[in-house]
């Protein structure tokens, strides 16, 4: 790795949309510090994804709900390339439940991950943001929000609560952060394809996002320059948000 390598750091990174966003990364020339719970899935998902162009790519097991596994990670990354260039908060957890049936247990869990682990991270990281500032003269962070986080859905309170945080932290970063050239964009994409959208194929074939449509998003801003900034991305399918009274 040179000294002009870009690097990242993806949570969530061994499935669905973190695997893409890892794959699309490896394809830019970054050197990819790969997050996750499951070590036997993660070594899985680096073999497989083992970069042709030379680009590093390393792994790293813990839980996200863990803050002193965040400062692991935001250490063990900046002790091999000193500085972080992009930042992807992408893990997260759901579960379809009435809100009269919430508990404690099922509410922590999603905030833990989808929420306090994004913030934790992010400020763990931000001596290496700013250290890639210094070098290259931008960084970004690139958090994975939802549809529901823009538009809360039934069954999905809690889930939806989680993700419009996510949006409102992503927003004050872009306000706090821009200025000195961290760039900070939420994405929100409807129903995708992964195993959280399980629930949803019962009945048929549904129509959904896929892995690599959220992934491409992520690779445009990586292509931008210091100027342009995209602070919110939102990706829906065909179906939804069509009747004009659904408009939020």
């Amino acid at each position: 790795m040179t000294s002009e390598t870009r690097t990242a750091i993806v949570t969530g990174a061994y499935g669905g949309i973190g695997r893409a966003v890892t794959e699309v990364l490896l394809e830019e020339g970054f050197a990819v510090t790969m997050v996750g719970r499951d070590p036997d899935k993660l070594r899985a998902a680096a073999d497989h994804l083992s970069p042709a162009s030379g680009a590093e790519l390393r792994w790293l097991a813990g839980s996200l709900a863990d803050e002193e596994f965040l400062g692991e990670v935001a250490a063990s990354h900046g002790e091999s390339h000193g500085s972080l260039d992009l930042l992807v908060n992408n893990a997260g957890v759901a579960g379809t439940r009435a809100v009269g049936e919430l508990t404690a247990e099922f509410v922590d869990e999603q905030f833990a991950v989808n929420t306090r682990a994004v913030i934790l991270l992010t400020a763990k990281c931000l001596p290496l943001l700013r250290n890639a500032v210094g070098k290259r003269g931008s960084a970004q962070v690139v958090n994975t929000a939802s549809n529901a986080g823009k538009r809360g859905e039934a069954m999905l309170s809690s889930y939806s609560a989680s993700k419009a945080a996510v949006v409102g932290f992503t927003e004050a970063l872009h306000d706090e952060l821009a200025g000195e050239g961290i760039k900070a964009t939420a994405i929100c994409p409807g129903l995708t394809d992964t195993p959280m959208a399980d629930d949803y194929r019962e009945g048929g074939a549904v129509e959904m996002i896929t892995p690599r449509d959220v992934a491409e998003t992520v690779r445009l801003t990586t292509r931008l320059s210091r100027a342009c900034v995209i602070p919110e991305i939102v990706l829906l399918r065909p179906t939804e948000w069509v009747a004009a009274s659904e408009l939020r």
